[in-house]
């Protein structure tokens, strides 16, 4: 005779072993799932890694021109400065030349002939491009002159006026 509770019993362990296999299964698709979101949390945010890394180089790009401009407006500015700070020192060391000539013209002929050279060898030695006007000063310094003549008024400088004539003492 067929004993159906045996059977009954050996469906149930078999429906049992079953469940509890896809119940393991369950568990490892569980687990899996869970892999699986996490992978894509870190796709997502290695995404997002990429998004910012590529700005922050985009960045640093603009950075970089900007300071490689900056570095050149202040290498032209330093350029500025000395073309100016050497300007401003050959303007007062002409200055000075132009002083020195004119007041070397009312010296004797020796004097003069030192001044001219004495001038000349500080343009040359300082590298000066001379303006037209002082090179012929400095040029005729040593040209001869005719002595000045003295002239004498007598009397008060006012009298000599006022009175409409001046005379000469001879």
């Amino acid at each position: 005779m067929i004993d159906y509770s045996e059977m009954a019993h050996d469906a149930r362990r078999a429906l049992e072993r079953e469940r509890e296999e896809l119940m393991e299964r369950a568990g490892r698709l569980e687990v899996h799932m869970r892999m699986l979101d996490e992978v894509d949390r870190v796709m997502k945010e290695n995404c997002q890694l990429k998004e910012d890394n590529e700005n922050l180089l985009q960045l640093l790009d603009d950075e970089k021109q900007q300071r490689a401009e900056l570095e050149m407006k202040l290498m032209e500015m330093g350029k500025l400065t000395t073309g100016m700070a050497k300007k401003a020192s050959e303007d007062n060391l002409i200055k000075a030349l132009r002083t020195y000539v004119n007041r070397s013209k009312r010296k004797t002929a020796d004097k003069r002939a030192f001044a001219k050279s004495a001038t000349l060898e500080i343009a040359n030695a300082n590298g000066l491009d001379l303006p037209e006007d002082l090179k012929a000063a400095i040029e005729s310094l040593d040209d001869e002159q005719t002595e000045p003549k003295m002239v004498t008024v007598q009397g008060n400088y006012n009298d000599v006026h006022d009175n409409g004539e001046v005379r000469f003492k001879e």
